[in-house]
């Protein structure tokens, strides 16, 4: 198990401001780690190679010809609709000429192997070949690099962009992708590797008013339900790493199995995409979340930065909110040693969110700054949601009802945890919810409350701390759904926090601990040595150690800092 993001972005002990956040819009002077342009520099840096594969190389230069052969950089075609228009090989691999502009949507029309993926790549020294369908001569298409029912495939080194500028026959202008890949039914889809892409400036002509209809996403998975009476079809196998993904209108990862119904992740166990990894990217300066994982079996977020989600960089086509990541109707989802700064809103805009209709959801060994909505979000009709060792510092600041720079007031207030009954179009309360050995830190000058509507809700072990001139639990929440109500015991509560919130733990811990919230080092959030929790009684995790979570432990056996865990000896808060 490595830290080796989180270490990257924090220890160097310099702040930068978070850019393009100023004013009383940035509760408590705002910082993050100058060190988080590590994870840029590791991002350039990296270079992984395709694996050596059987098949014909084709090469795309500006300066080719399509009357070419292709088959060498003295005799390149010039176009990607070339490209489009060739039937390839499994095994086969197109190289475009580092440096060169493309214009015009990439079809990819082959697929490859289960031995002999179909890989489109770079070939010379320079900078990313650029693919660019934003502005095209016969109007913009939604998507620049369409991928539809094929698979074994593989993406890297390109720069990807579609800031759509003209309308076009029978695309919509409401939506617009990086890099689709849409899988529309008729047949399983698997083995897909995205890496080493710069994917940015992904924006529709027009914004659709209804928040949930904006799918515009740097790189999206679509799976489509198979028709009544013919097998379940997924897509599954989707490896999405060492990316950079900036300025997208609305998600930056997306992947989505659009079931039959909108049921539970228990009543539906059939219709999800399988084994989806994404890892080491970076997302910064979305209009919405960074990444969505919505209909999902086997989900690895890991080691991933986020930073300011719900962004204003392009006022006009903003969704007005936005989470580092989320998950809705998926089951077996681990988050864990990922950043997420900045995340701004009217409404959601955590480090991190669970939404509605998950099972078996592990977030842990995460790091959470400044994101305006929650320091924990939980939402309705989930089961089993496991939430430990992770850090939020400054969470959770929003004010109700105050005027925001996208023209509208603030719907909810911020909260330090929320656990809600939210499920829509009922509300339908969550189950077996474990929050524990977690880190809370406020900003100066802030008042998020506290809501815990639940059924099995257990707080043990975690640190609340207020610093100087804030409070925790300005407003507490606590709705009983079962005899005993929530479970709290061996919380840390430091500063001002709510009576009515400490007085929910009978074996409350109150002493005095002094955190400077705009400290830069993950350091400065550990606890003080000699102070002990209880013994916790870890909840299941059933797919710890087995296919994509192979290094994940069901039981903690390290802190955030990478110190052992003792169940003799439990400590309070994150490490």
């Amino acid at each position: 198990m490595t830290i080796a993001l989180l270490v990257c972005l924090f220890i160097t002990g310099k702040a930068i401001p978070i850019m393009g956040i100023t004013g009383s819009y940035a509760k408590g002077n705002a910082r993050v780690a100058a060190s988080a342009l590590c994870a840029f520099v590791a991002l350039g840096l990296l270079v992984v190679a395709p694996a050596t594969q059987a098949g014909t190389i084709y090469y795309v230069s500006e300066a080719g010809s399509d009357r070419d052969d292709g088959l060498s950089p003295e005799s390149p075609w010039q176009s990607v609709s070339k490209v489009s228009r060739t039937r390839f090989q499994p095994g086969d691999t197109i190289k475009f000429k580092a440096g060169d502009v493309f214009e015009g949507q990439l079809i990819v029309s082959s697929s490859g192997d289960s031995d002999n993926p179909l890989t489109f790549t770079r070939y010379g020294d320079g900078a990313r070949p650029l693919l660019d369908a934003g502005n095209g001569r016969r109007g913009a298409p939604v998507a620049t690099i369409l991928i539809e029912d094929k698979d074994r495939i593989i993406l890297s080194g390109l720069e990807v962009r579609n800031f759509r500028q003209r309308s076009r026959d029978n695309a919509d202008d409401a939506n617009a992708y990086g890099i689709l890949i849409k899988n529309t039914g008729r047949r399983a889809l698997k083995g897909f590797e995205l890496f080493d892409l710069e994917v940015r400036d992904v924006y529709p002509i027009k914004r659709r008013k209804a928040f949930n209809l904006n799918t515009v996403s740097g790189i999206r998975v679509e799976t489509r339900p198979s028709k009544p009476g013919t097998p379940v079809v997924n897509t599954s196998d989707i490896y999405i790493h060492d990316n950079v993904i900036r300025y997208t209108g609305r998600f930056g990862i997306a992947v989505r199995h659009r079931a039959p119904a909108n049921k539970s992740a228990t009543n539906l166990s059939d219709h999800f995409d399988q084994n989806i990894r994404i890892v080491n990217n970076l997302c910064e300066d979305l209009g919405g979340s960074c990444v969505l994982l919505n209909g999902v079996d086997k989900g690895l977020l890991e080691s991933n930065t986020f930073l300011r989600s719900g962004s204003l960089r392009n006022k006009a086509l903003s969704v007005t909110r936005g989470s580092g990541a989320w998950f809705f109707r998926s089951k077996n989802i681990v988050a864990q040693y990922n950043a997420a700064i900045g995340s701004r809103g009217h409404n959601d805009s955590s480090g991190l969110h669970v939404d509605f209709g998950n099972e078996n959801v592990l977030v842990q060994y995460n790091f959470f700054y400044d994101n305006e909505g929650y320091g924990t979000e939980i939402l309705g009709k989930n089961k089993n949601v496991i939430w430990r060792y992770n850090v939020s510092v400054g969470d959770g600041s929003r004010e109700p009802r105050v005027a925001r720079p996208e023209g509208i007031k603030s719907q909810f207030p911020g909260k330090t945890v929320f656990v809600s009954d939210f499920a829509a179009p009922k509300r339908i309360v969550s189950e077996d919810i474990y929050l524990y050995n977690n880190t809370y830190v406020t900003f100066e000058n802030t008042e998020p409350q506290v809501e815990l509507n639940g059924r099995n809700v257990n707080l043990i072990n975690n640190a609340f701390i207020a610093v100087p001139g804030s409070r925790i639990g300005s407003r507490v929440t606590v709705v009983w759904n079962d005899q005993k109500g929530p479970q709290l015991s061996h919380n840390l509560f430091s500063g001002a926090v709510s009576p009515a919130f400490m007085s929910l733990d009978r074996f409350a811990q109150t002493p005095d601990i002094n955190i400077d919230a705009n400290g830069s080092s993950l350091e400065n959030f550990a606890m003080p040595k000699g102070l002990l929790g209880v013994t916790v009684e870890h909840p299941s995790f059933p797919a710890a150690g087995t296919g994509i979570f192979s290094h994940v432990s069901a039981i903690p056996r390290e802190d955030i800092f990478g110190n052992p865990v003792s169940q003799d000896a439990p400590k309070v808060g994150a490490g």
